[in-house]
Formats: structure tokens, sequence, C-alpha cells
């Protein structure tokens, strides 16, 4: 039974954003948040008028959050706020399974007006965060937190096929030997358990609905997270040399 006077709009938040990463913005429904959160899905059409109005509501929350995360960082340039940054996008990525979702999700933003200025909004904001504990190397300030913004996306994707399920520890151990080989020092005992990393965790394990927690992953995107594992081990392993190049080396 519909139980629309003891839900709350939070709870229908956060129930869409179970669906969304389930399920991707496209497979994005009202019938499915309806069934999510226990409600009829013309309880949640008298909230919300439209299916686009609640996506695009959720998605300017949602960054909202992220954003006023991103001010608890610290701001003194130097490697130690830079590990920082590394452990809070680490304590966002939560599951291994949802971060081919997430990124199709991004794609799938970028298509939609509304969405796409969410979304820059974001990513200008942890532009904005990255620079701002950037110290001085032997490039322009602008484009080592280019370069280390691209270190944090592919290090995310790395993680997809790597054995180690701490998202944090992860994103540190990587960002560490980043800032040894660009020369910025930092303290080695740094751990990533700091403040704002830990709300990030919060952020994105609060427990789901009991139909959340049965669903699996869409199936769609299960290729999409196999593919992109196989193809990071394959590209991690040394290539064999083969016969016609063993005989030239013999030369």
């Amino acid at each position: 039974m519909a139980r629309t006077q003891t839900v709350s709009d939070d709870e229908i938040f956060m129930a869409a954003q179970n669906v969304i990463t389930r399920r991707g913005v496209h497979g994005f429904t009202l019938k499915d948040v309806a069934s999510e959160v226990g409600l009829s899905r013309a309880a949640i059409i008298l909230r919300f008028q439209s299916t686009h109005e609640l996506k695009v509501r959720l998605m300017d929350r949602m960054a909202d959050a992220f954003i006023s995360l991103l001010a608890k960082l610290p701001t003194a340039p130097g490697g130690d706020s830079l590990l920082a940054v590394a452990a809070f996008i680490g304590g966002h990525l939560g599951r291994r399974e949802s971060v081919p979702s997430y990124f199709a999700n991004y794609t799938a933003n970028m298509e939609e007006r509304e969405l796409a200025a969410i979304e820059r909004r974001r990513g200008a904001a942890l532009r904005a965060a990255i620079l701002t504990v950037m110290p001085e190397t032997r490039i322009e300030r602008e484009t080592a937190a280019a370069l280390f913004n691209a270190h944090l996306t592919g290090t995310i994707m790395n993680w997809v096929a790597a054995d180690d399920e701490d998202s944090v520890a992860f994103l540190v151990y990587k960002t560490k030997a980043w800032l040894r080989l660009a020369g910025i020092p930092f303290n080695a005992e740094f751990s990533g358990t700091t403040p704002a990393a830990a709300s990030a965790r919060k952020t994105v394990s609060k427990p789901a609905s009991k139909a959340a927690s049965k669903a699996a992953v869409k199936p769609a995107l299960k290729p999409v997270s196999q593919r992109v594992s196989k193809q990071l081990s394959q590209a991690a392993k040394p290539t064999k040399p083969t016969q016609r190049n063993a005989k030239a080396r013999s030369r």
C-alpha cells in the first residue's frame, strides 16, 4: 500500500539516486522510483510533475552536496592537500560495479542541457579545488592541475580492474606515486582518513531499500565492467616477443 504521508522528499531523492545508479539516466523512470520508495507513481508526480524534473532536482541536489563536501577539504597548497582530494574522490566511488554506470550516466547527462550545466558546475568546482591546492611545479599550475584531474580519472578506471576493494586506499596509493613523479613533497604516512573522505563514504553508503538490495546491477552495464577490467588487465601484462622479433634480437 502506498504510504504517501510518511515518505519524505529526502527518501524519494535517495530512491531516485538508487535507481539511477542501477539503471542509468536513460533507464530512470518514475515507476521504478515509486516501487523503490513504496509510493504510487501518481503520488510522485504530484510532488515532482515529471520524470525530468525529478531527475534535474536530484542531480542538482547531488552536485550541491558534492560541492559542499569539497569546501571541507584542506586549502593549503601541497602534496598532503592533493592526497586529501584523492581520498575524497575515492570515498565517492562506492561499489566497483557502479563505476561504469557513473561514466555512462555522465555521458548521458551531457546530452541534456540542464543536466549538462549541472555536470559542468560540479566539474568546475573539483577543478577549482585541485587548482587551489596545487603547489608550484616545473610547469604551469593550471596545466599541473589538469594533469592531476586526468590522473584521478585514470586511477578510477584502473581501480575497476584492481584487486584492492578499498577505493580510498587505492587512490591515495596511486596519488603518492604521482606526487613522487611530479616532485611534490607529501607525508608518507597519509592514509586518507580525512573528515571530507569520511563524509563522502557516508554519502555513497547509505542503506538502500529492500528493492534496491535485491536488485542486481543493470545487466547492460556488466559487460561494460567486464570489458574494461579485461582491457586494463591485458594492458598491464607484458607483451611476449614474437618469433620474428626474437630472431632479430639474437642477431
